[in-house]
């Protein structure tokens, strides 16, 4: 790989950005491969935010539409005895606030849309076993199998798909995870919870399989036509 290449990306990218895609420990890889890498990753992630979005969406809607219907109101969040804990009370007066200052009006969808994917999650912690538990579980997540049909299961599923949302919203690395595709799994799988045609929906634009089997290495004939080698 020609070196002024090298030095360009290495300038746009940083050394830091770059040596999470070394491996662990740091190793020498060439450049044309580390670049590779990071470009593969990039791929990556681009495959999996259609269904991670999907998931965000439907997840939000669906806990949305659940407890409107138990509580009686689409602004169930602003009942005392539902949200009891600050983290997740301040989410709500956040979420006011960005509308009051975009000069929009405090309907519930627009508060329930500005919500985002952490609040959805912490609803599902322990500490709302009582309050939301197992009363909304039938309806929220209606195609979820009865043997595992509890808080927990779906606690322990979008904590994980929250660590690899993030990740991927924030431009980490995710291509040394060993477990992505069992992931991947698990995101459609949750939006079959939810609904089957959901995951149909998802699975009509899911790249993530042919972007993940392929590997790094179309990505290294890219980036020596880049190089000119």
């Amino acid at each position: 790989m020609q070196a002024h290449v090298a030095q360009a990306l290495v300038q746009v990218l940083s050394t830091e950005r770059l040596d999470a895609y070394r491996g662990q420990p740091i190793n020498t890889i060439a450049d044309q491969q580390l670049f590779a890498r990071y470009a593969w990753n990039m791929a990556l992630s681009e495959s999996l935010y259609p269904n991670l979005q999907l998931l965000e969406i439907a997840v939000r809607n669906t806990i949305h539409n659940a407890a409107s219907q138990h509580f009686n109101s689409e602004f169930w969040f602003d009942q005392h005895a539902v949200l009891q804990h600050l983290h997740e009370k301040d989410a709500v007066v956040s979420a006011k606030h960005k509308l009051t200052k975009n000069h929009k009006p405090h309907d519930a969808g627009r508060v329930v849309a500005e919500l985002n994917f952490g609040f959805w999650t912490s609803l599902l912690d322990s500490r709302y076993e009582q309050v939301l538990w197992p009363r909304l579980l039938q309806t929220a997540f209606p195609h979820l199998p009865r043997r595992i049909r509890t808080r927990a299961t779906l606690s322990r599923r979008f904590h994980r798909v929250r660590q690899l949302r993030n990740r991927v919203f924030h431009h980490e690395p995710i291509w040394h995870w060993r477990d992505l595709v069992q992931q991947h799994q698990h995101i459609l799988e949750a939006l079959a919870w939810i609904d089957p045609t959901a995951c149909k929906f998802a699975q009509c634009m899911d790249r993530f399989p042919q972007v993940y089997q392929q590997g790094q290495q179309p990505f290294e004939q890219l980036i020596r036509q880049i190089s000119g080698t």
